[in-house]
């Protein structure tokens, strides 16, 4: 596979990575490069130095801070791999940050009633998806209502939902986090009667949204694209600024549960520990960053909101 110098290091450092249960997706690609590299360049060497990595690393065109990540922790596991052998390679000390994301965009109250119209009356089937028109409606009322992310509605299985307490149960999301949504009374009633109907068209299906017969489930991907026809069928789909997404779905619902809060004078840091669990969040940081987004997107709660936020530190929050 490799025929540099690197060549027999490289081969069984990637056998030893998945082996070990890792992924690492897109690894293969940025080895082989650094292997035709090597090649080229530094036919004799077999020991990663500092002057191979850096200008390796170097070496590419490309300007995206995440390509760059790539390379740097390619080089990382390459230097910690033959450290492990006893050999006395060079491990980089790169520190790559990543570009802050824009802010989301939401949907006003009257664009959301809308989006959801074409949802229930244009979301078509396809040969692939036949069933698109029954799911999606659900779908993407329970990726709001609940603030799930999209991987989070593929994935969820019928025998994750609890009908009788009405709770879904997320499994190994992001960062392989677990945590247990409970549904309002409307989105249970919702679910209660699409898995009724539903299964009388796929008897027996493990996912809850399966998609056809022949899959067993939907990917974000698939469902980026049905939203993207969809809001293309919007009045709004052409207006200035960031394109909405539907996990803009999931932000929305955090956004609301926090102007509910501003309404009624809650306690905030109670509310925001319950909210950060619900969603999932990492750190409750990333759930206190969306009372900037709610200041933001609905300025007659920005009295309110400065004062709930004083004093606390946020983070950016999640992509």
């Amino acid at each position: 596979m490799y025929c540099s110098g690197f060549a027999q290091d490289l081969d069984n450092m990637l056998k030893t990575l998945h082996n070990g249960g890792l992924k690492m997706m897109g690894i293969e690609y940025f080895l082989s490069d650094f292997d035709c590299f090597c090649k080229e360049n530094f036919a004799y060497d077999s020991i990663l130095t500092m002057e191979i990595a850096e200008k390796w690393i170097q070496n590419t065109a490309s300007e995206s801070k995440a390509h760059m990540w790539r390379r740097v922790n390619a080089m990382r596991h390459l230097g910690r791999y033959q450290l492990s052998l006893g050999k006395e390679a060079y491990i980089t000390s790169h520190t790559i940050r990543r570009p802050r994301a824009e802010e989301p965009r939401l949907f006003s109250d009257e664009q959301l009633v809308e989006f959801f119209e074409k949802v229930d009356t244009q979301t078509k089937p396809t040969k692939t998806f036949p069933y698109n028109d029954v799911v999606f409606p659900v779908m993407l009322r329970l990726i709001y209502c609940c603030g799930l992310r999209s991987s989070e509605a593929c994935n969820l299985k019928v025998e994750d939902i609890d009908f009788t307490l009405g709770a879904l149960d997320i499994y190994r999301s992001k960062n392989l986090r677990d945590r247990r949504v409970f549904m309002s009374d409307d989105i249970l009633g919702l679910c209660q009667r699409f898995h009724y109907y539903y299964s009388g068209i796929i008897p027996d299906r493990m996912y809850f949204f399966q998609p056809s017969q022949t899959r067993e489930c939907y990917i974000s991907a698939e469902v980026t694209i049905v939203f993207d026809k969809l809001l293309k069928r919007t009045s709004f789909c052409n207006t200035a600024g960031k394109k909405f997404t539907e996990h803009g779905l999931r932000h929305l619902f955090a956004v609301q549960n926090i102007r509910k809060c501003a309404e009624c004078g809650e306690d905030f840091s109670n509310w925001v520990q319950y909210l950060s669990r619900y969603m999932g969040h990492k750190n409750i940081q990333f759930t206190k960053h969306y009372l900037h987004i709610t200041s933001q997107s609905f300025p007659v709660y920005s009295e309110k909101l400065n004062l709930l936020g004083e004093g606390i530190g946020v983070l950016h929050v999640e992509d």
